[in-house]
């Protein structure tokens, strides 16, 4: 019997990784067909456009439901199916509480400094860090603490957060009430997070973790474990980005001990919209029971897959990939073998050249593309077919001319930080002015300057403006790089500080 609103009564399960709680309450209140008075405005019976209903596959208005409706659980206080989806989560990832997420790792990233530190506080983080930590920074009024980037010279990018860094920045500050790491990073490389954890809690401090790219690692004995069952007290990750769950839809983990779960679901509220989509909270508690159930047995095949194709790789003339030959330099613990970490250069190409190629000639989307790599992603939803696209393609621009020399584009990287004049958040909420990038020199900018992707700051505000950090910055925009935080796209202004 199909249950009614009356009838429907949300009964606690017992943790069975195969339910859909939030996803069923979901399906219960689509199928009584009400007839509504109520947002949102097409009221799930207005026809779409049909461009739109092409690029859904179909039609999604009667599956756009709202917490008004008096049985669907309302994300900023659950108390009956989407709590006991949150719940399942938690169980299934190893966590002691969990929390949905609807505006990515995003808002999980900034919520974990602001649950932690406040005005003053001092976070140590890695200056590779998502520009997400940054907003974090800044809404919380915390004082950064940077692990200095310690660059891999093959790869021309630091790909974890050695402890003895960490042991060093915490012997010179006193008053750290976090560190937060990105671990896997873009590249797949972990840090020694558990490490961190125990160097973390001996201070007192709280060990965050952007795990944004290691939603799946639980799921398998083969990869590396997840930060959740390491010692982190907050654990982010992108459900999107390695399972099944619509883009946006992300999970926010938190264990017993430093952290006040309370004030973590008030900060949500803050950050989260008031509108929160069913459509992508029910991608969450779906790919939670997708991944809980069958994520060994296809993340097995991932592994077969990637293994395969770094092999496939590393026999192509001119090509390279990683995997563990990295593992053990510059605070580097574990790799996550589905990520292909692709050397280009030796093609002549640059990897942003071969991103393009790969895209525009073979129909393929790589993850993303730095100077001399290109980065994919091998993940639950890739086939044999898939992959033996990606290596054909590969072998196809290994074997052709490019008709340029071979660069190594070992361009001078910034050999220090750019002094830090006032706290991020005083810099970005001051009086400022636009001026030319040349005459922004030596003064203090107000605004994010991140190259994208990866998303790594060049400079931030309350940073003084110095010549190595603009030349770095110039040179691998003409090389294809995007930027990301200026009011000027074009970057030929800069926002600074109104000193007087």
């Amino acid at each position: 019997m199909v249950a009614t609103r009356r009838e429907f009564t949300y009964m606690q399960p017992a943790l069975d990784q195969a339910q859909t709680p939030f996803l069923d309450s979901l399906l219960v209140e689509k199928h009584r067909w009400q007839t509504s008075f109520h947002m949102p405005g097409h009221k799930g019976t207005l026809e779409p456009d049909p461009k739109l209903v092409d690029y859904w596959g179909g039609n999604i208005h009667p599956a756009d439901l709202v917490e008004i409706n008096g049985i669907i659980d309302y994300l900023h206080a659950p108390k009956g199916a989407l709590k006991a989806a949150q719940e399942l989560a938690a169980r299934a990832y190893g966590a002691d509480y969990t929390f949905f997420l609807v505006n990515g790792s995003t808002v999980g990233n900034i919520t974990s400094i602001m649950a932690t530190c406040g005005r003053g506080d001092e976070v140590i983080m890695p200056r590779a860090s998502h520009r997400s930590v940054y907003g974090g920074v800044v809404l919380s009024g915390a004082t950064p603490v940077y692990v200095a980037p310690d660059y891999i010279a093959e790869v021309g990018f630091p790909l974890a957060t050695d402890p003895a860094a960490v042991t060093q920045l915490l012997a010179q500050h006193q008053h750290v009430k976090a560190i937060h790491v990105t671990s896997p990073n873009y590249y797949g490389y972990l840090s020694d997070v558990a490490q961190i954890a125990e160097l973390a809690h001996a201070h007192q401090a709280a060990m965050l973790v952007d795990e944004a790219h290691g939603s799946h690692l639980a799921f398998h004995e083969a990869l590396p474990a997840s930060a959740v069952q390491l010692g982190a007290d907050m654990v982010i990750q992108s459900t999107h980005k390695t399972q099944s769950a619509l883009t946006q839809g992300s999970m926010l983990h938190c264990n017993d001990g430093l952290v006040n779960v309370a004030r973590v679901a008030q900060i949500l509220a803050l950050l989260q919209t008031s509108s929160p989509s069913s459509i992508i909270l029910a991608s969450i508690d779906a790919a939670r029971q997708f991944t809980a159930t069958r994520g060994n047995e296809l993340l097995q095949q991932a592994l077969q897959l990637a293994q395969y194709a770094r092999e496939a790789i590393r026999d192509m003339q001119n090509l390279w990939c990683y995997g563990e030959d990295l593992v053990g330099q510059k605070g580097i613990y574990a790799y996550d073998p589905t990520k292909l970490v692709i050397r280009v250069n030796e093609t002549g190409w640059s990897g942003f050249e071969v991103y393009n190629k790969l895209r525009y000639e073979h129909g393929i989307d790589a993850e993303f593309a730095d100077l001399k790599h290109v980065i994919c992603s091998v993940t639950m939803g890739d086939t044999e077919l898939s992959i033996l696209k990606l290596i054909n393609a590969l072998r196809a621009i290994s074997q052709e001319d490019s008709g340029k020399p071979v660069l190594n584009y070992a361009f001078a990287l910034p050999t220090t930080l750019p002094e830090m004049v006032m706290s991020p958040s005083d810099a970005y909420f001051a009086p400022a002015k636009t001026v030319s990038l040349e005459q922004s020199l030596g003064e203090i900018c107000a605004e994010n300057i991140i190259p994208y992707p990866p998303g790594i700051p060049i400079i931030v505000p309350g940073e003084r403006v110095q010549r190595e950090h603009l030349d770095y910055l110039l040179y691998i925009r003409s090389k294809g790089s995007g930027v990301v935080g200026p009011e000027d796209r074009s970057l030929s202004t800069l926002r600074v500080v109104t000193t007087s």
